[in-house]
């Protein structure tokens, strides 16, 4: 092969190698792109007493690697904190009688309790929040009850409940507290006030 020929050679090679390059590139999103997905809605209801139903409802979107929830609640107390927590049961099959506070020293249920979100109400006594979980190893950093989180490939198949948390009137110099962690800044008490239930898809 001579001289001159060689660099068209390396050309079309390169042209060829970009192409296939852009085909697995453009497989890949679309792969992505086109990972189910499924939305539930619920109720609100008096954290403790699911009969109880309150103003308000939430949204859960579910992938098979992470979880998005949406909350639109009212009746709360005007000028206070609140944290939200995720409260995962992985294996929702060992809960006994329908998943919930009893189940979760149950190592078979594999449950987890952990940080979502805060707020504080203001002069409303409503709120508005949402939050990301993804699968695997949970952020440094949130405060974790229990567990290691929602488990790789279980978007669909946990059962996740969300917890609104009353931290009392709101405490200036003490809101990172209040509506970042379970137990902080209480005024005067701590207490679960609303929650909803998502049952597994799958």
């Amino acid at each position: 092969m001579n001289d001159t020929a060689r660099p068209a050679m390396r050309g079309k090679l390169i042209r060829c190698l970009l192409i296939v390059v852009c085909i697995v590139f453009g497989l890949a999103v679309a792969a992505v792109a086109e990972e189910p997905r499924t939305y539930q809605t619920k109720n609100i209801f008096q954290a403790g007493a699911p009969s109880i139903l309150l103003p308000g409802a939430a949204t859960l979107y579910r992938s098979k690697q992470g979880v998005e929830m949406r909350i639109a609640t009212s009746g709360q107390d005007m000028n206070s904190s609140y944290s939200v927590w995720w409260v995962v049961f992985n294996n929702p099959s060992a809960c006994v009688g329908g998943c919930g506070a009893d189940d979760l020293s149950n190592p078979a249920v594999r449950a987890s309790v952990f940080y979502a979100a805060g707020f504080v109400t203001g002069l409303s006594n409503t709120g508005n929040i949402t939050a990301h979980m993804e699968a695997g190893a949970l952020p440094e950093g949130i405060d974790i009850e229990l567990g290691n989180g929602l488990e790789p490939g279980n978007g669909f198949s946990a059962e996740i409940h969300i917890v609104v948390r009353s931290h009392g009137g709101t405490l200036i110099g003490s809101v990172a507290q209040q509506i970042g962690s379970f137990n902080g800044g209480c005024n005067p008490t701590c207490a679960n006030k609303q929650a909803a239930v998502f049952p597994p898809v799958q």
